[in-house]
């Protein structure tokens, strides 16, 4: 074939390629319509028409907004003050970006928050969201998700009234969008150091005036600030911090807030992320100020922490759903790329670990409506929290890993920014691992739950609850599995909790890898349980194979023709 020919066909080759990988994201990925059909129950066939009308509006029209808005000349601006020198503290933004933003209000991703028990079905339409690769919505959509529950649970019956419609609107025009700004330039994760201070506003009950600086404070351009402060008399530490609704504007005027500058950052670049200082602006104090840091942890933080696990799993995907199209269409020496065996290890490796991811992800959602519908005792909250901050760091390390071997099945051409949606995965999941606490930071807060709650036994007994319901009969042997692993983890956590301080802390990491691959087991047999139930012929049997294989046991993918034909098989479809 001429050279001119070649390249050509070559060109045709890529053309394909993206014309596949932007296909209807819910209607190409049956695992998660098989998942969220698992937990929805009865409330499957509405759920499904919802979510297949929001996908309809993603895929290769949304992906263009997207591009356009994490352009470096399309980056979001500071403007401080307008025409007439008056202070503003505007975030100016590419049209692009509010293009993104009104799909992603319009998909009802927050609107579904309003009735309990919505967890599974708000995490689905994120997930599907999350997929189009614009961390620079998923992050304001998680924060406007942890106020509305902070309002919900704790807030007064007058703030419930008057802010919880805005909060909860699917017009991004109209609706109060939210932000939490904890971070200090001298605490980071220490967020006990924290000197931001709020003294009580005599004119006006229940609100304070807030002065200090917080250093890191995404959707900085938000309506409405979540914001820890100290107030004045209250004790050192975070037993002193309560927090506080900082509306950005009062009376139509700035609230007492300079933006300093706008960060340029690794990743989530379209989104503002900036310092800013508050110098007497008034803060609607919101629940008791005494148990203001564990309101935070308990459920601002909490929420953030399970979105990141979504967003996580959206990139997971998009980054198997753009390699494997690559692969299908890709040709070197004569064959697609997605012969070779090297490369079928890459996709049953991508394909695995965000199945796994979404079960784990989608089991913590469905513990959530559980609780928020008054179904579940104190030992169920318990045995959550555990899993959320494990789930956190797991799907997290999971998202970086399938970006990056996404890149790798890309080759040169992986690199290229504007050639596919992988380089700004790869560094929105890398931001991704930072945001909502840090690896170690969750991991020592599961060493504490251990050591001075105890939270560890409820996690393990709700474990155990889980695999006596894999009663299928051809499951015996994963359920034997599950158990073997189970008293494995539960020895590794007793002779940690027997190990000094210093030394438990060493070795605290070593153990939550071990919770998160039972988890993972367990959660994907539970779906597999669910799959032969109803008699639904699928590949999760061959997920739990490889999982053994690789993972449980420690196999090389290569290392038998059994775990080759393994790969080859598992790789075909996703």
């Amino acid at each position: 074939m001429p050279a001119k020919d070649a390249a050509d066909s070559a060109r045709e080759d890529l053309d394909r390629w993206h014309e596949q990988a932007s296909k209807n994201p819910y209607a190409s990925d049956g695992f998660i319509r098989r998942l969220l059909h698992s937990h929805l129950g009865p409330r499957w066939a509405e759920a499904d028409a919802h979510l297949r009308a929001v996908s309809d509006q993603l895929g290769a029209r949304l992906d263009g907004f997207v591009r356009e808005s994490n352009r470096d000349e399309n980056l979001p601006r500071l403007r401080r003050h307008d025409n007439l020198g008056r202070a503003i503290e505007e975030v100016v933004f590419h049209p692009s970006y509010h293009e993104v933003g009104r799909v992603f209000w319009s998909s009802g991703v927050l609107s579904a928050l309003a009735t309990p028990g919505n967890e599974v079905l708000s995490g689905g339409i994120a997930y599907l969201l999350d997929q189009q690769g614009e961390a620079g919505h998923a992050c304001p959509v998680a924060c406007t998700a942890g106020a509305i529950k902070l309002v919900q649970r704790i807030g007064s019956a007058d703030q419930r009234n008057r802010l919880l419609p805005d909060l909860l609107s699917s017009d991004y025009d109209k609706c109060l969008r939210a932000a939490q700004f904890v971070t200090e330039v001298q605490g980071g994760s220490d967020v006990g150091a924290n000197s931001c201070r709020a003294r009580a506003d005599h004119r006006r009950k229940g609100w304070y005036r807030i002065s200090g600086e917080k250093w890191f404070c995404s959707v900085a351009d938000a309506d409405l600030f979540v914001v820890s402060a100290r107030v004045d008399g209250s004790p050192s530490g975070t037993s002193g911090l309560g927090l506080f609704l900082v509306p950005r504007h009062i009376d139509g005027k700035v609230n007492g807030f300079t933006l300093r500058n706008l960060k340029y950052k690794l990743g989530t670049r379209s989104m503002a992320t900036g310092e800013i200082e508050f110098d007497l602006a008034l803060g609607e104090a919101i629940g008791d100020l005494g148990r203001g840091f564990r309101n935070l942890v308990a459920i601002v933080l909490d929420t953030s922490r399970v979105h990141n696990g979504i967003a996580a799993c959206g990139v997971a995907r998009r980054a198997l759903a753009e390699g494997y199209s690559f692969a299908q269409n890709r040709r070197a020496f004569s064959n697609e790329i997605a012969q070779y065996p090297g490369v079928q290890e890459i996709l049953a490796r991508m394909k695995l670990s965000t199945m796994a991811a979404l079960s784990t992800t989608f089991r913590i959602l469905a513990m959530s409506d559980l609780i928020d519908t008054g179904q579940a005792d104190k030992d169920l909250a318990a045995a959550r929290r555990i899993s959320v901050m494990i789930n956190k760091y797991w799907t997290a390390i999971t998202c970086t890993a399938c970006a990056r071997d996404g890149i790798e099945l890309l080759g040169g051409n992986g690199t290229i920014e504007d050639f596919s949606v992988l380089p700004r995965l790869y560094r929105d999941a890398i931001v991704v691992e930072s945001w909502e606490g840090t690896h170690n930071t969750l991991v020592a807060q599961v060493l504490r739950d251990c050591t001075e709650r105890g939270l560890h036994e409820p996690w393990l007994e709700r474990i155990r609850d889980e695999i006596d319901l894999i009663e299928h009969p051809q499951l015996e042997n994963i359920a034997e599995i599950a158990r073997a692993e189970l008293r494995a983890v539960r020895g590794r956590i007793s002779m940690l909790l027997a190990e000094e301080q210093r030394a438990a802390a060493a070795q605290i990491r070593h153990v939550v890898n071990h919770m998160c691959r039972l988890t993972d087991w367990v959660a994907l047999a539970t779906q597999l349980q669910w799959e032969k139930t109803w008699g639904i012929e699928t590949d999760t049997a061959d997920a739990l194979e490889l999982y053994r294989s690789t993972r449980i046991e420690r196999a090389d993918p290569q290392s038998a023709p059994e775990l080759i034909d393994l790969n080859r098989r598992f790789s075909e479809t996703i």
